[in-house]
C-alpha cells in the first residue's frame, strides 16, 4: 500500500487522485507516521462504503472486548453471575 505525506494532498491533489485510482487505497502520513487511509468511493457506493467502515470498526471493538474479557477471566463467569450483575446494575437506576 502506497504511503503519501499529508502535505502532498494540498501540494498536488491531482497526483494524489491519480495514485488513489491506480493503487485502490493510500495511507496518509503525518510526520512519517500513518494517520489515515484514503479509499475511493462514488455517489453510487458511498453509503455502502460507509457502512462497511462502521461495521469493520464495530467488529474490531467487539474483538477487543472479547480479548480483554478473556485476559481478565470475566469471559468464564456463569449465566447466573451475568444475570446477577444485570440485576444489580438495574437496581442502581
Amino acid at each position: 500500500m502506497k504511503m503519501i505525506a499529508s502535505r502532498q494532498l494540498t501540494a498536488s491533489p491531482g497526483k494524489v487522485w491519480k495514485d488513489l485510482e491506480r493503487e485502490g487505497s493510500l495511507v496518509i502520513t503525518k510526520d512519517g507516521v500513518p494517520c489515515a487511509i484514503l479509499l475511493p468511493t462514488s455517489e453510487k457506493t458511498l453509503l455502502q462504503d460507509l457502512r462497511s467502515q462502521v461495521r469493520e470498526r464495530a467488529q474490531r471493538a467487539v474483538s477487543g472486548m472479547r480479548r480483554k474479557a478473556s485476559a481478565s477471566g470475566i469471559s468464564k463467569i456463569s449465566l447466573t453471575e451475568v444475570t446477577a450483575e444485570i440485576r444489580s446494575a438495574r437496581q442502581g437506576d
